[in-house]
């Protein structure tokens, strides 16, 4: 469950990119989730984790490196990802930001290797992801999520 968790993480991060878009034009914290949602949807985990800090983690204490392999299996490992993103809240300060909100992902698996029977094709999760701003722009410093009811 940790893996699709990783996987919805991924996803969740793209869909806030779009949501991003009602908003003020020129906002840096919304630039970076729509950076992140281009590259997901070209499926190119190196620019995803791109903005990343070098000292991610995952509430779970996983490092980077792990997830960023688990996202390079997910990319690899469905046919398509989509979520919604319920209760968005973002709070900000000059150099910290704090998102949460509930992620509903729906997905297809391969058909490979019985991946299909694997995987799973839906679940809901709460997000709370932590975002900090250095002399390159703002990335994703900490992401915790839990399955949501």
């Amino acid at each position: 469950m940790r893996r699709f968790a990783i996987a919805l993480l991924a996803a969740a991060a793209v869909s806030m990119a779009f949501l991003a878009g009602c908003g003020p034009a020129g906002d840096p914290v919304r630039s970076t989730l729509d950076r992140i949602a281009a590259a997901a949807h070209a499926r190119d985990a190196a620019a995803v984790m791109a903005n990343l800090t070098a000292d991610f983690q995952g509430g779970d204490g996983s490092s980077r490196a792990d997830d960023e392999a688990l996202l390079r299996q997910y990319f690899a490992a469905y046919e398509s990802l989509d979520v919604r993103l319920e209760d968005v809240r973002i709070e900000r300060s000059d150099s910290t930001a704090r998102v949460r909100l509930r992620a509903v992902m729906t997905g297809r698996p391969r058909e490979v290797a019985g991946l299909a029977g694997l995987l799973p094709s839906s679940a809901k999760y709460a997000f709370d992801f932590r975002m900090s701003r250095d002399r390159t722009g703002w990335k994703v410093a900490w992401a915790s999520w839990a399955p949501a009811g």
